[in-house]
């Protein structure tokens, strides 16, 4: 359901009765649960209403910006991973194997075959009923991986023989509701398995009652993303009265408001801007200013703007200074009913705005990430290797990359065991011993011995990581007429996106970009016309924080203006 991005209608904080009500839906809808753990009274709770990929209109609560809660057809709310990681008991679960989660990623449903019986005869499935949302957690995890719906009843299942869908994935992890905030994003927490007992297989319709779960040990796998990565803008209210509503029952609860920066004014503009800017071309003109405000520039702030606190007062009186600096054109329909009617996306300070915007402006929001995501495998350092581990400078509790480790033991044999040239059997050492005891084997097979004694786990990676990845190549060269052209090699090693690097560079350089296979290269370069060799640099170090040590070439960067003779 989020694998694909969604586009945000709306989003508005939600009133204290609003709560109210969203609290007592969640009573209802998990009993066993109490409302004050699911939604804390005093939680700043956002409602936020979005089309799917798909088409489907949804609804998403988030907690302190955080996604907590979503809405199926119907009004059903169903549990986000971040619920289910904080209150494990509030869904039961169906247990795969962890080879079947990049499956799932990539979008397929859990089939039944995937799913580890969980008792015997009627009871493997559990008694659910057809629809019943349910988590899907690992054989070497506890902590959930995914959410969904059950296909069909646990009866219905146990007699499909083994075949067919058994449960329909509504979210999972590293989907784009799990990465709707990026600076709160979380791993999968680590919860150890335990055995099984008749209380994990409740009658059919009855009342599931909390159990006691250990305190999760989070994965100390640390989120490989971009630090200065622009966050999404914060939840605002839909418009200037409901904002000072917010504000009034802030200061009920005895909570400090929210800071207001010093430039208050400039943050509404660069909102303005940046929603002419990401929305100019789509903008359903002729457009009621009221609904340009609400739909498309709260959605661009940095933070809540209270227009009262600012030197306009009024939406009416901002705009009007727009409409006078050329920005756009305003008609009024009828009295008190104002429409735009046109927009200059050509306005000099609109194209200067796109360049700052992309290259230095670190907390606007971000239509596209910059860099490519995908699921790692990792083995982690546990306590029976760690004395293997340290002494190559891997720490307890360290994630390394599968095809890391079998590297990492090869170099460890060939400087400190010895391998039979014929049989390419490998003699432990004492520290091998330790893992191995004195059984001898070829070198696969000693890896093998080592990972079984390794947890098991997935990370969801970017492109930060640099180690291990060769140096970006700036250079330049000649191309018909004597025209300069920069070329930049081994940017893909780094996991940035090409096509949203092109639109930056043709935005902040105002070049033509593009990218070429050169007959002698085996991998694709960037070009860009013209000497743009200190622009590429100062966007990959700034924008995409890619090490000084890591980019080649800046000696060839323009000094300046030329002197005059």
């Amino acid at each position: 359901m989020f694998l694909k991005p969604y586009r945000p209608k709306s989003s508005a904080a939600l009133k204290g009765s609003e709560s109210k009500k969203l609290r007592a839906r969640l009573e209802l809808a998990f009993p066993h649960i109490s409302a004050e753990k699911l939604l804390p009274a005093k939680a700043n709770v956002t409602q936020l209403k979005i089309l799917t990929h798909g088409g489907t209109a949804s609804i998403v609560y988030c907690v302190d910006k955080q996604p907590m809660f979503f809405e199926l057809d119907g009004g059903q709310l169903v549990p986000t991973l971040y619920t289910l990681w904080s209150t494990p008991e509030i869904l039961p679960y169906f247990t795969t194997h962890e080879g079947v989660l990049p499956k799932l990623t990539n979008g397929a449903d859990l089939m039944l075959p995937g799913v580890v019986p969980l008792g015997v005869g009627l009871s493997m499935y559990g008694h659910y009923k057809k629809g019943q949302l349910v988590g899907i957690n690992l054989t070497n995890n506890n902590a959930a991986v995914a959410i969904g719906q059950l296909a069909r009843s646990s009866d219905e299942l146990y007699m499909c023989g083994g075949h067919g869908v058994a449960v329909k994935v509504l979210h999972l992890f590293g989907d784009k509701l799990w990465s709707h905030e990026p600076s709160m994003l979380q791993q999968i927490p680590l919860m150890k398995t335990k055995a099984l007992t008749t209380e994990d297989f409740p009658a059919l319709g009855a009342v599931q009652q909390p159990r006691k779960t250990s305190q999760p040990q989070v994965l100390p796998l640390a989120l490989s993303q971009p630090e200065q990565v622009v966050e999404p803008a914060a939840e605002p209210a839909i418009d200037a009265i409901e904002a000072s509503t917010a504000a009034l029952q802030l200061e009920e609860h005895n909570e400090p408001a929210a800071e207001i920066g010093p430039t208050l004014e400039t943050q509404l503009r660069n909102a303005f801007l940046a929603a002419l800017k990401n929305n100019g071309k789509k903008l359903p003109l002729p457009l009621l200013t009221s609904n340009f405000y609400r739909l498309y520039v709260v959605n661009e702030a940095a933070q809540q703007i209270d227009l009262k606190k600012t030197r306009y007062k009024k939406l009416s009186n901002f705009l009007a200074e727009m409409v006078d600096e050329g920005f756009i054109v305003v008609r009024e329909e009828t009295k008190g009913v104002d429409k735009i009617i046109s927009v200059d996306l050509e306005h000099p300070e609109l194209l200067n705005f796109i360049t700052d915007v992309k290259t230095n402006d670190t907390n606007g929001a971000a239509e596209t990430p910059l860099f490519h995501s995908e699921l790692k495998e990792l083995y982690i350092v546990t306590d029976v290797t760690a004395s293997f581990f340290t002494k190559l400078n891997y720490k307890r509790g360290e994630g390394i990359p599968v095809a890391q480790v079998k590297k990492i033991v090869r170099e460890y044999v060939s400087k400190h065991a010895a391998i039979n040239p014929l049989t390419k059997i490998v003699q432990p050492d004492e520290v091998l011993r330790e893992l191995c005891g004195n059984r001898e084997g070829t070198l696969s097979e000693i890896t093998s011995i080592i990972t079984s004694k390794m947890e098991h786990s997935y990370q969801m990676c970017s492109g930060k990581d640099t180690s291990g990845k060769p140096q970006i190549q700036m250079s330049l060269a000649t191309r018909s007429g004597n025209k300069k052209v920069t070329l930049v090699s081994n940017i893909e090693a780094y996991g940035i996106i090409m096509a949203e690097l092109i639109k930056l560079c043709k935005q902040g350089a105002a070049a033509s970009t593009t990218i070429v296979k050169l007959p002698h290269q085996k991998h694709e370069q960037l070009q860009v016309q013209g000497n743009q060799i200190r622009f590429i640099y100062t966007l990959l170090t700034e924008t995409y924080k890619v090490p000084p040590k890591c980019i080649l070439g800046l000696e060839l960067a323009k000094d300046g203006k030329k002197k005059r003779k």
